[in-house]
């Protein structure tokens, strides 16, 4: 399985190695407050990796690695943090239209969601995914071959998977932002992370009720780019951004200590 850090081309051998990367990428990167304590550090790279960081007083207590999507914005309902990572939302087939499915998600955004009080009607969600594991199929018929012998999925499913508890739940679980899915690949491309040097695999993927939403790969996991026309199964990170802004944002790129 690859660490969320490894599919946008941040490759780390040590949490000290991680730590100073981080802290050097997040600033250099774009800064806007939250609150008078409270602000929020993004670094994008011309490859579309991405770290998102809350600071309180000088210190991280949130990081994302997520990659900026560009997908079409989904119809989303009843959106509500769950958690200090996690925020639960409705899936639609279009604005104000039918369920989907719930999804978990962690938001690129979620500081001016907490911020505003950690719930939202409705809303239009760019949504993104980190692989951690994936299979890559021909097309839609060679996916449907390769599950000879066990329960079928469409070659389009959709399954929250981190929304599900394991078992008989722990006392204070909350969902988690994991799906299982499988989609047709409509884009793809191989990337390479500036500030590394590292490649990483970058596809547009097409799912249930043709939903699409980009994914990022580490070459490590896959050697070669899906093609367009191929069919992507797998265990995904779900992130994505609501397009929150905070009130009167100050934008400015700063240092801080950890």
């Amino acid at each position: 399985m690859s660490s969320h850090f490894g599919t946008i081309g941040i490759g780390v051998t040590s949490q000290e190695e991680l730590g100073e990367r981080v802290v050097s990428l997040i600033g250099a990167g774009t800064t806007r407050r939250i609150t008078k304590k409270i602000s929020e550090h993004v670094w994008t790279d011309p490859s579309g990796a991405r770290l998102v960081a809350q600071v309180h007083h000088g210190g991280i207590e949130f990081l994302l690695p997520c990659l900026a999507g560009t997908a079409p914005a989904v119809p989303v309902g009843d959106v509500r943090l769950v958690d200090d990572e996690t925020a639960m939302l409705d899936l639609l087939d279009g604005a104000g239209g039918e369920l989907i499915c719930p999804i978990a998600v962690e938001l690129e955004d979620r500081a001016v969601l907490a911020h505003s009080g950690g719930r939202l009607e409705s809303g239009s969600l760019v949504l993104a995914a980190l692989a951690e594991e994936i299979t890559v199929h021909a097309d839609a018929d060679a996916y449907s071959a390769s599950q000879d012998g066990e329960p079928e999925f469409a070659a389009d499913h959709f399954i929250p998977s981190g929304t599900f508890p394991p078992g008989e739940p722990a006392p204070g679980w909350t969902p988690s932002a994991h799906a299982l899915f499988a989609g047709e690949v409509v884009e793809a491309g191989t990337p390479v992370n500036t500030v590394t040097g590292t490649a990483f695999h970058r596809i547009r993927v097409r799912t249930i009720a043709a939903i699409e939403l980009d994914v990022a790969i580490a070459t490590t996991e896959l050697d070669r780019t899906p093609a367009p026309g191929n069919v992507v199964s797998g265990t995904f990170f779900l992130t994505g951004s609501l397009g929150l802004q905070p009130e009167n944002p100050v934008k400015r790129r700063g240092w801080f200590r950890r």
